[in-house]
């Protein structure tokens, strides 16, 4: 390969001896890891705007946030898949130019409807880059910094859910709601340019290429998409609405096809197998739990603050910025600390901070101290910190060579569906003990108090899903670790 050709396209032997152009794939991992969370908040804010803009009701302009979401937690193993089969720089790179263009398309929207179309492929490319930002990192970084750069993932996809509605809320105010997805072109080119600088070129598979296993793909889109319908709309639809129920129909049709399909085609999507490792299975266990968690307890707590204290929107959104600073203060600490003594340490110390963290939360009122309430949101931030990076080291050290790509995407969709599980359980179990017809309305202390202690004690017995999971799970061999990310 001639010099120049290097410089632009690097070898992934190049990539591990160049630390200058290590840090910019890092970069370049984050910015993504960045752009799609924060797509999936910064729009929220605006929605009443964007619906007087086009003269609709909320009932379909809260779709264009479904279906981005929808879009984004049902395509990222067939992506992750695809990528493991045509390669990852190819990939990756198609995703920032799909989700850029989506998102001028999404600007200059002349409908709602086709702005909801275009939302659908902003999704797309969203799965494309999310699918397969970790796995590039186990491949092409060498060890001794891998849980560094998992942990600057974590942080940046954190800052994305932090200052999306503040961003999302300044761009509508003083420009207008289109700069929400007009901010994301400028960013998208660069990222293009800079992938094409720093990933490596596709290396050709010594084995013959199996074949994209498009069925199968279909199939699962249709159950995780119909599933995570029915946890995200089953609250203000009604558990027992004929959509919902037929969503959930769908949902159990399709995982029954997809899973006879997996079990007969010689080249599935998944392998079943993967599941038998029991380390692998135990940390997909302990992250769904996690983001269980994470995800009830970011949508419960506002409403504490706001009916139970009195406080404000604005100010309650304050309070919700200190579990996520202290998520992104301790990510990169958590992985660095990963790359030095192994997962399984930092994961264990996660489940006890959570068993602690989710404990406090049942003695919680609203007579409570406030900052018993901040100290306990900072333990709880950090205990999501301390997991996520070293528990993603964990899985990807159990990749099979050739399949990191679907291993990162089992991965993603695992961290989506236990955000959609937590808010519906949590939201579920505050309402039944609570005795309120729905979150939002108006209740008395007592009954917040009820209604809050039952869903943190539900809680705190996940938690200890997390701590057993962790103890019990370890991470692959180091020497075993290197030889299969060694580049060819």
């Amino acid at each position: 390969m001639k010099e120049g050709k290097q410089d632009t396209m690097p070898s992934a032997a190049a990539l591990q001896k160049s630390p200058s152009r290590q840090h910019l794939f890092v970069i370049l991992i984050s910015i993504a890891s960045f752009m799609g969370t924060l797509d999936s908040t910064i729009v929220n804010i605006s929605l009443p705007t964007i619906a007087d803009y086009y003269g609709t009701g909320i009932n379909l302009v809260s779709w264009i946030p479904i279906a981005y979401l929808l879009t984004l937690a049902s395509a990222l193993i067939a992506f992750g898949k695809f990528a493991d089969i045509h390669g990852y720089r190819k990939i990756y790179i198609s995703g920032f130019a799909v989700f850029t263009i989506a998102s001028l398309l999404c600007a200059i929207s002349p409908s709602i409807q086709i702005l909801i179309g275009c939302r659908i492929v902003q999704g797309l490319g969203a799965a494309m880059l999310q699918a397969i930002g970790g796995a590039m990192i186990a491949i092409y970084l060498p060890g001794q910094i891998r849980g560094w750069a998992l942990g600057m993932l974590s942080t940046f996809a954190a800052i994305g859910v932090a200052v999306g509605p503040v961003l999302g809320g300044y761009l509508t105010e003083y420009l207008s709601w289109h700069w929400i997805f007009l901010v994301n072109i400028p960013v998208g080119i660069c990222a293009v340019l800079l992938g094409r600088m720093v990933i490596p070129e596709d290396q050709p598979n010594e084995k013959p290429r199996a074949a994209f296993d498009l069925p199968g793909a279909c199939l699962l889109f249709v159950a995780l998409g119909s599933f995570i319908f029915t946890l995200s709309m089953g609250r203000s639809l009604g558990y027992t609405s004929p959509v919902i129920l037929s969503a959930a129909a769908l949902f159990v049709l399709g995982t029954a096809a997809f899973l006879y399909r997996e079990s007969r085609v010689p080249d599935p999507l998944i392998r079943l197998t993967l599941f038998k490792n029991r380390d692998y299975t135990l940390g997909n266990t302990g992250l769904l739990c996690v983001f269980v968690l994470y995800l009830g307890t970011s949508f419960l707590m506002p409403f504490y603050l706001e009916q139970g204290r009195g406080f404000t929107t604005d100010i309650a959104g304050l309070f919700m910025l200190v579990p996520a600073v202290a998520l992104i203060a301790t990510s990169v600490v958590a992985g660095r600390i990963s790359d030095r003594i192994g997962s399984r340490i930092p994961c264990v110390a996660a489940g006890i901070c959570y068993a602690c963290a989710m404990f406090l939360f049942t003695t919680i009122s609203v007579q409570t101290p406030l900052i018993i309430v901040v100290v306990n949101l900072i333990l709880f931030g950090c205990s999501v910190g301390l997991f996520i990076a070293p528990n993603f080291r964990l899985l990807m050290s159990h990749a099979p060579r050739g399949e990191e790509g679907v291993i990162s995407g089992i991965a993603m969709t695992v961290r989506n569906t236990g955000a959609a599980i937590g808010v519906a359980i949590f939201s579920t179990l505050f309402v039944l003990v609570s005795g309120t017809v729905s979150v939002e309305g108006v209740m008395t202390a007592a009954q917040l108090d009820a209604g809050f202690h039952a869903a943190f004690l539900f809680g705190f017995a996940v938690s200890f899903v997390i701590l057993v999971s962790a103890v019990f799970s370890h991470e692959k061999g180091d020497k075993a670790d290197r030889d299969r990310c060694e580049p060819g």
